[in-house]
């Protein structure tokens, strides 16, 4: 079955415009809404998709063992839902980029390693990359081998980490030109001990410098062995492993070969890699934020102290007030970035959105868990014995710290942000006229006081970066130098996301979609306001401390005590 085609409604802009140019425009565009037709064939598939589950899996049984029941994985792909976003070519659903997040967000929020497995085959591995390949035989091989429901995923990672430029990893040529042999090891490979097809990133050594290989490897191939099954703090039973590739022949129409000393991806497939970061880290991370609201209004229905209800109590009100308005945002974020044509332009959007998702379930499950008190650590088998509410929130505590690792480092993902955006300046040199033309809009005319006053922060703290960006730009001629400093580079990276999630949340009131459901606080036309405002404040609070470090001068010698502590760690037991 195939789905509808994705909505024609015209594009929201990138954000990254705004950033580099210093300008917001007159007023907020309206948040893209989901083509009817898109959303009907979603929500067939999330209740197709929630019936599989449901008879298959036992959550918490997938906790406590660390371990899918057996015959899961050949339910998964003979149910064609390893193949959401896939089209007819592979026989697939052709689920829409939001869709398909939607339905990884569901399955998450059943079972996380049940989501994660149809976030890793949907959005890394070779079903992610498929659109990504020109037509031809190796494009004709895998969509080949999908429709037989190969179960992907992508080696990257090495035991010396994800972030070296060139993978350690090799390809060589063999003398005939017909195939290339690997050698390396990978480390935190999902899928890796189940998969029949995997990506495997490797360099290739040649006379004109090194080549960035994607090498679509069967795992059948002599050579390649899973060394170890990797097990997490959270996410259990999610297949994810250690591999060796030792002498695995490929043949090179299975190679995508990059450019001489280029140790980037193209374009296209970086494309569809930001997608499926999203799939992968920021749909569990709302899926376990939307339990957490569900989860505090359970218990806020259950405790009183001292014969008084518990969200008659300030304190109280406002915690629940940031839960709703959080997942609100992400919701927005989410959105902006997914739905419609144009995502190539939202570049900026679907990188961040990562950050923005998983530092807000994080703080999300750290506001429930203070809420439920000592009942937020403590273990399921614990309050199943004492007869206590089953709510699994010590486990979905797991789950959220572990996705901020998923993928990358949420830091390394912030300084990727900021020397993107950086790059661009050195480009472009910027527009001298931004703050001037910024200085004269006003907009929001949709918005309660409250929220034109945060638009007009927003448009204030959008021109304040685009001069920021300049000076260092002037500054630094060389970019290279500038690139050095890393913690710059994190902090313009956060401050532009920061900026982007609360224009969101302010367009989304200013345009709100009356025949939508909001977020469970009321309907969307009846609170977007008071939510903007609540998450706008909170953001405000911490851009403010992102700006006093990044403009706030000279700092301590974070580097010099780093160095001397490790030249004196020898010295020391």
């Amino acid at each position: 079955m195939t789905a509808a085609p994705a909505v024609t409604a015209p594009p929201v802009p990138g954000f990254a415009a705004a950033l580099e140019s210093g300008l917001l425009g007159p007023e907020p565009p309206a948040l893209p809404e989901q083509d009817p037709a898109d959303r009907a064939a979603g929500e067939a598939t999330r209740v197709r998709l929630d019936a599989f589950l449901r008879a298959r899996l036992d959550p918490d049984q997938v906790d406590l063992t660390g371990a899918l029941p057996d015959g899961f994985l050949d339910d998964l792909r003979a149910s064609g839902f390893l193949k959401l976003r896939l089209g007819p070519e592979a026989d697939g659903l052709g689920l829409s980029p939001y869709n398909t997040f939607r339905a990884v967000e569901h399955a998450a929020g059943l079972c996380m390693p049940a989501g994660q497995m149809l976030a890793v085959q949907a959005g890394v591995g070779a079903p992610a990359l498929l659109p990504a390949l020109p037509e031809g035989p190796l494009r004709d091989h895998l969509a080949g081998r999908l429709a037989e429901g190969a179960v992907s995923g992508f080696a990257l990672t090495e035991p010396a980490g994800q972030n070296n430029a060139w993978p350690g990893t090799t390809a060589t040529r063999s003398a005939d030109g017909t195939a290339y042999v690997l050698h390396g090891e990978k480390v935190f490979t999902g899928h890796g001990p189940v998969a029949d097809l995997l990506a495997v990133a490797a360099t290739e050594h040649t006379a004109e410098g090194r080549r960035l290989c994607v090498c679509f490897v069967e795992t059948s191939a002599a050579g390649f062995a899973v060394t170890s099954s990797v097990e997490f703090a959270g996410s259990r039973g999610l297949p994810n492993g250690a591999l060796r590739l030792d002498g695995v022949e490929v043949p090179a129409e299975h190679i995508v070969r990059g450019a001489p000393e280029d140790p980037r991806f193209s374009e296209a497939m970086a494309d569809v890699l930001l997608d499926g970061q999203l799939y992968f880290t920021a749909a569990p991370a709302l899926a376990i934020a939307r339990l957490c609201r569900r989860w505090s209004a359970e218990f806020l229905a259950r405790r009183s102290v001292n014969g008084r209800a518990l969200i008659e109590y300030d304190a109280i009100q406002r915690l629940v007030a940031a839960t709703l308005a959080e997942v609100h945002a992400v919701d927005s974020v989410i959105r902006w970035g997914l739905i419609g044509p144009g995502a190539e332009d939202r570049w900026f959007e679907r990188l961040t959105a990562k950050n923005l998702a998983v530092r807000t379930a994080w703080r999300i499950v750290d506001r429930t868990v203070s809420l439920y008190g000592a009942e937020g650590v403590e273990t399921l088998p614990s309050k199943l014995r004492r007869g206590a509410p089953p709510v699994p929130l010590e486990r979905r505590m797991r789950d959220a710290r572990g996705l901020r690792i998923a993928g990358n480092v949420d830091f390394q993902l912030d300084a990727q942000a900021g020397r993107r955006l950086l790059t661009r300046y050195y480009a472009t040199g910027g527009d001298e006229r931004a703050v001037a033309a910024a200085d004269t809009a006003v907009g929001g005319a949709g918005l309660s006081a409250a929220n034109r006053a945060h638009l007009a922060a927003v448009r204030e703290q959008v021109a304040r970066f685009h001069a920021t960006c300049r000076e260092l730009v002037a500054a630094h001629p060389r970019q290279e130098e500038l690139f050095e400093k890393e913690h710059t580079l994190i902090l313009l990276g956060r401050i532009g996301a920061e900026l982007f999630a609360a224009y969101a949340v302010l367009a989304r009131a200013a345009h709100p979609h009356p025949r939508e459901g909001g977020d469970g606080v009321g309907g969307e036309c009846a609170e977007a306001e008071a939510l903007a405002e609540v998450y706008c404040v909170e953001a405000g609070h911490r851009l403010a401390g992102l700006w006093r470090r990044l403009t706030g001068g000279p700092g301590p010698d974070h580097a010099g005590l780093g160095r001397r502590w490790l030249a004196g760690c020898a010295d020391r037991p």
